[in-house]
């Protein structure tokens, strides 16, 4: 063996004070984002996110009505037939530090990557690690592949909600393990309220298992040690922190948790169920051999259309790098750290709920007794916190090889197990891809079904089976196999390399420093070179191309006389059925023009059972009901020519499609002749299959009041102003009625005032609103006021100030203390 001084007097970096070390680390990681996105750092150019612009598209009324009114509608007018605003674009009330975010938005995502960075490289070196491994650490979190993709994705809450993550741990750390405790409440209260107010409950709600299972280990450590009392008052703290932090999101998260039980994310009336259902919750669950892709991004192929797992597609995998193998094998084979095994378990639990269906004797289990597990969808992000927790073992893994190089008795056999066992995986994968056949479940029949469509033939026939499996096996095969095995290749050539480094480093050859350098240049490089696969160059576009621009650009004839037209004679806008457009998971139109369908991902239950999975309004249902659009006072449909509906004419003809007028519209506001009242919400959804119901005479409510009304010639009503969240109608009766207003039901926050007086909102035809008027001459007025949002602007405020006292608290025990120290 070598001098191990030889090594050692050439290490320049371990002679630089803890300063500049630190200076370097964080060079390095201030460089790699401002050079992966160096077309919007300094190229004057943005990403064009599909996400966003479908979010801008959904927000046009709520973006209109707060520059024209200069205050926040909270209520959406153009897409669903209306919902919350709060849901789709809501101005935050209360000021806190993620406003600085918006001096940066021109270097988007590259800012963002700072702070979570930092975030991740303050949290390894408060917990004990040094510069260089905190460095390593910082970059296999940051540059795990799922995040370019959801920014390229337009998934902006989810990848900032991620970003404040590891300040919201480095929190906890401060104030359960250092003596000073203010530091700590101050960073876990702050960092709990910005990655709350980021607006990803998901990816909030995840890591709040992390924070759990630390906080059963640190209370099982305080009952060892017989610390309780003083563990009592750490736990005080922290819930402290994290109540401010809940209130510091108080305006939106009251606001949004009062909605989430009418949303379909709080389950149907029609089966009674609470949550989603596991087959939708479900949907987007990792395979359990796609986990693989974890070291091998291109396993199963990658993304989109090669990629060959189990889910319905993919924009990518989540791709943690080749070296973190290795590193985490050190740590679980040669770490002694409890507190590590913490952090194993939460990411290997993470890494089981990311199967979803295909592990369903732990992810039913928990779909149905675990708090809120039911609210969230798409399982494979759980991965999230399984890149993060394992992140930080192979950060343990990497620290004990650091301490294993510079202990002088050091022996080669301790790494004989880890690094067998990394071969061990690299042969075994090798062995899998040799024997697997790259073909997706049903992929084969999908396609005979469209060879069979195509030539109007039986898809079961053997000939078209046959064509069908040579298709697959000439066409899509080889590229998989191919990108599969190039990936295996380049995983065990990054492992040879990390492995020659481990070797060298051990037998002094280099110094250990610059071994480190090496694993970061290589995880650097290993993790940039895939994330770049996941960031199309179409997605990056002109500085000056703003999602207005961008919907500006997709405006078609057809949209523009729509816009024309849609509130002639009226004081309100008509709705539109974007039948061309895809429309209940297209948001565009809602640009142009208020329509029932639109794109977000938590819409209101009501409206779920109704436009989707066989309701009424599902365009692929048998139950379709055309008669629905005249109750939802759907003015305009667009399609192609032939529009097979009853009582549609066409109106007008553009270059991209045909403008059909409903000749049967009903008015926004109307009386019936009768009224029928019902209990079960399941009988009045009954009501609105085709031929039940003429819902210009008679209207269905919910209700165990008796409710009446009658034929009356001499009645009126007229819309007199709308804005979407405030609606005034002068009605008039010569008896008592009930009107009909085509507004979406939603109990919680609206108020109707008869001539000033208050009256009951009832749900009527299952989704819309209705009221009962008594004889005489009346303005009626609607407006959409929640509770729920005011108080959480006050709660906000209070939040805001208590963490101003607190900053300023130590900012005051900071100088006191060098006051007295200089004295």
């Amino acid at each position: 063996m070598a001098n191990p001084d030889a090594a050692s007097s050439t290490d320049f970096f371990s002679k630089l004070s803890e300063t500049k070390q630190h200076i370097i680390a964080l060079l390095i990681l201030f460089l790699i984002p401002f050079f992966l996105f160096t077309a919007t750092t300094i190229g004057g150019k943005e990403f064009q996110r599909h996400d966003t612009t479908q979010w801008r598209a959904g927000a046009e009324s709520v973006i209109d009505y707060r520059e024209t009114y200069d205050k926040e509608p909270l209520w959406v007018n153009n897409m669903f037939g209306g919902m919350p605003a709060f849901v789709v674009s809501a101005q935050k009330q209360v000021p806190h530090l993620d406003d600085i975010k918006s001096w940066f938005s021109g270097i988007y995502p590259a800012f963002q990557y700072w702070v979570l960075f930092s975030g991740m490289y303050f949290l390894l070196v408060i917990m004990g690690f040094r510069p260089l491994v905190s460095a390593f650490g910082s970059l296999m979190m940051g540059l795990t592949t799922y995040l370019p993709i959801i920014i390229a994705a337009g998934h902006n809450t989810k990848f900032i909600t991620l970003t404040y993550i590891p300040w919201v741990i480095a929190g906890y750390w401060l104030l359960t393990r250092r003596d000073k405790k203010l530091p700590g409440l101050l960073l876990f209260a702050v960092a709990m309220t910005l990655n709350l107010r980021a607006g990803h409950p998901q990816i909030t709600y995840y890591f709040f298992y992390l924070l759990g299972f630390l906080w059963i280990f640190d209370t099982w450590q305080a009952i060892k040690k017989q610390e309780l009392k003083d563990w009592g008052i750490v736990t005080g703290l922290l819930a402290l922190g994290a109540i401010l932090g809940l209130m510091g999101h108080a305006e939106r998260f009251l606001a949004l948790q009062e909605y989430a039980q009418y949303s379909l994310r709080g389950g149907s009336a029609l089966d009674d169920s609470s949550g989603l259902t596991s087959s939708y919750a479900f949907a987007w669950s990792q395979g359990i051999k796609e986990t693989w892709t974890l070291l091998v991004p291109n396993y199963f192929g990658g993304a989109s259309p090669e990629y060959w797992g189990p889910k319905s597609f993919t924009s990518g995998p989540h791709y943690l790098g080749a070296l973190s193998l290795p590193f985490i094998l050190l740590a679980l084979f040669r770490e002694r750290s409890k507190v590590m095994y913490v952090f194993f378990v939460v990411g290997t639990l993470g890494m089981m709920f990311s199967w979803g269906q295909h592990f369903p004797i732990l992810n039913e289990f928990a779909f149905d007794y675990i708090p809120y597990f039911d609210k969230f969808r798409a399982p494979e992000t759980w991965l999230t916190l399984t890149v993060f927790c394992y992140t930080v073992v192979s950060v343990y893994g990497l620290s004990w090889f650091v301490d294993f190089v510079r202990e002088k008795k050091s022996t080669l056999k301790k790494l004989y197990v880890p690094l067998g066992i990394s071969a061990a995986v690299l042969v075994l994968l090798f062995v899998q891809l040799n024997s697997s056949d790259y073909t997706r479940p049903n992929e084969v029949q999908q396609i005979a079904n469209q060879i069979a469509q195509q030539n109007q033939v039986n898809p079961n026939n053997p000939q078209v089976q046959q064509r069908a499996q040579q298709y697959v096996n000439s066409r899509m095969v080889p590229e998989r196999e191919d990108k599969a095995k190039a990936d295996l290749l380049r995983f065990a050539i990054i492992l040879a390399l990390g492995t020659g480094l481990i070797y060298l480093a051990f037998a002094r050859k280099i110094p250990l420093s610059l071994a480190l350098f090496g694993f970061i240049l290589i995880t650097g490089y290993d993790l940039l070179s895939v994330d770049k696969r996941y960031i199309p160059e179409n997605v990056i576009v002109a500085g000056n191309v703003s999602p207005e621009k961008t919907l500006e650009s997709q405006r078609r004839e057809i949209d523009t006389y729509i816009q024309d037209n849609i509130s002639e004679n009226t004081e309100y806008p008509y709705r539109v059925f974007p039948l061309l457009d895809n429309p209940y998971s297209n948001a565009t139109p809602s640009y142009f023009y208020p329509q029932i369908g639109g794109y977000t991902g938590a819409k209101l239950s009501i409206v779920q059972d109704v436009m989707y999975n066989g309701g009424p309004l599902d365009v692929q249902s048998q139950n379709f009901n055309p008669r629905l659009l005249d109750l939802l006072n759907v003015k305009y449909v667009t399609y192609s020519q032939g529009l097979p509906l009853p009582g549609f004419r066409p109106v007008f003809n553009g270059n991209q499609g045909v403008v059909y007028e409903n000749q049967n519209v009903l008015p926004k506001a109307f009386f019936v002749d009768s009224v029928i009242t019902t209990t079960d919400p399941r009988e009045a959804f009954n009501y609105l299959k085709p031929n039940r119901l003429n819902f210009a005479q008679t209207a269905v409510v919910e209700t165990s009041e008796d409710l009446a009304s009658a034929t009356d010639t001499t009645s009126s009503v007229t819309v007199t102003n709308y804005t979407g969240p405030e609606m005034t109608l002068e009605v008039s009766r010569s008896q008592p009625g009930f009107l009909v207003l085509s507004e979406i039901y939603y109990p919680a926050g609206w108020i109707a005032e008869l001539n000033g007086e208050e009256i009951q909102i009832y749900k009527t035809n299952y989704l819309l609103r209705g009221l009962e008027i008594p004889a005489g001459d009346y303005t009626l007025e609607l407006r959409f006021e929640p509770q729920s949002w005011s108080t959480g602007v006050t709660l906000a405020w209070i939040s805001l100030a208590i963490q101003i006292l607190l900053a300023g608290a130590l900012v005051f025990m900071g100088f006191k203390n060098r006051q007295d120290g200089g004295s």
